[in-house]
């Protein structure tokens, strides 16, 4: 008998053979259905762009994008827009004519606030060109402009305005790093300069030691009463003299020493605000400041500079003297003493004396009178001295005297 063995496991429903290309259908169907959602998404962005004429495009096109960490000076783009350009700095309008002593206008004032501005004093911004603005436009050539001191026209033509209008900076020739005040005297521009902590204060046409056909210290002579001594320091009693030297302005590093306010006679001129700081040498004040070297030794200012000069300055600041050949810090001892007066060896001092006359003897009548037994007779006696008078005599005598004292102005 045969016998019947159940199953263990349900039975399942008999399983299909897959054909080969069936295979492929079903692992293409996801890649189907991402490139629709794709499609869909583009159709949407085209609908978008042609519907959304209000919308703006982009900041940045795709070609102009710029990554934040390449500077933008770097970045070559390819836009057509034409590059942003700064407008140039307005041109200074040229003047209507060369300006000069004597000239007046709004274009003079301009050229005086100007100069002011940049520390050249010519005086009041009142459109009248005169003899301050004059010495202060001399101090702009020979300082900023290079023109030679006696080159210098104290005039203002297109090429000159256009410099004084431009970017000047002016610079001490010793920078104290913005630490301290001096002073700096050139000989040959005939320019003084106060820096206070390196910034110019007072820039100022001077004129110093008058020099000879050579270029040397000239000699003078002359009679003077001055009220000062060798130091500056004012006299009992004025003191008058004939005396010579050297006209003789020193380089070399010095300090102020002393300072007086007012008039101040030297053995030869005279000095408004004097400010002593070598030996009788001082920059003070005088009437008379010309383009050349014209003084005794001493530094000139024009009158309106020298009514404030010392509070420009303070006793013990450093100044600094070029004399054209070696620099301050490098003169001798001896080059930079000044020249010290000697006696004029023309100059006479002739004593006149007179002697009065003796007094001569007065006549004198005497008159006896008679004796009593004598007859009635009257004696007269009459006795006469000689007049003597003793002649008038005048005697000369001729004195040399020796001075021992630095000339100043």
């Amino acid at each position: 008998m045969v016998g019947i063995v159940a199953s263990r496991h349900p039975s399942r429903p008999p399983r299909r053979a897959t054909a080969p290309g069936d295979v492929g259908a079903v692992n293409r169907a996801p890649i189907i259905a991402a490139t629709a959602l794709v499609a869909v998404i583009v159709g949407v962005g085209v609908v978008g762009a042609t519907g959304g004429e209000e919308q703006s495009a982009p900041a940045t096109p795709p070609s102009q994008t710029v990554d934040v960490s390449v500077p933008a000076s770097t970045v070559t783009t390819t836009s057509t827009t034409p590059p942003v350009t700064t407008a140039p700095a307005p041109a200074i309008p040229p003047l209507s004519q060369t300006l000069s002593q004597g000239m007046q206008g709004a274009e003079v004032q301009q050229l005086q606030e100007r100069l002011t501005s940049l520390g050249f004093d010519p005086g009041p911004a009142d459109g009248i060109f005169g003899l301050m603005t004059t010495q202060s436009v001399w101090a702009f050539e020979k300082l900023v402009l290079g023109t030679p001191r006696a080159e210098a026209t104290g005039r203002i033509d297109q090429a000159a305005w256009a410099r004084l209008m431009g970017d000047v900076q002016i610079k001490p020739r010793r920078s104290t790093n913005g630490q301290a005040d001096h002073t700096e005297v050139y000989l040959p521009e005939q320019v003084l300069i106060v820096f206070q902590k390196d910034v110019p204060v007072v820039i100022s046409h001077i004129s110093s030691g008058e020099l000879d056909e050579d270029g040397n210290p000239a000699e003078y002579c002359e009679t003077a009463t001055y009220d000062t001594d060798a130091q500056g320091r004012e006299l009992e009693e004025p003191v008058t003299k004939a005396v010579c030297a050297l006209a003789k302005t020193p380089g070399g590093v010095f300090t102020y020493k002393r300072e007086v306010q007012g008039k101040r006679v030297s053995p030869l001129g005279g000095m408004w605000n004097p400010v002593y700081f070598n030996y009788g040498i001082a920059v003070h004040g005088a009437l008379e400041v010309p383009l050349e070297p014209a003084s005794h030794g001493c530094v000139r200012l024009p009158m309106h500079i020298s009514d404030y000069f010392q509070d420009t300055m303070s006793i013990g600041d450093r100044i600094y003297v070029w004399n054209g050949v070696d620099e301050p810090e490098n003169v001798s001892e001896r080059e930079s003493l000044p020249s010290f007066d000697y006696a004029d060896p023309s100059a006479t001092t002739t004593t006149t004396t007179t002697i009065p006359p003796t007094t001569t003897v007065p006549e004198t009548s005497t008159t006896v009178a008679p004796a009593t037994t004598a007859p009635d007779i009257t004696t007269t006696t009459t006795t006469s001295g000689p007049a003597t008078t003793s002649p008038t005599t005048t005697s000369s005598t001729t004195t040399t005297t020796t001075l021992v004292a630095p000339f100043t102005d």
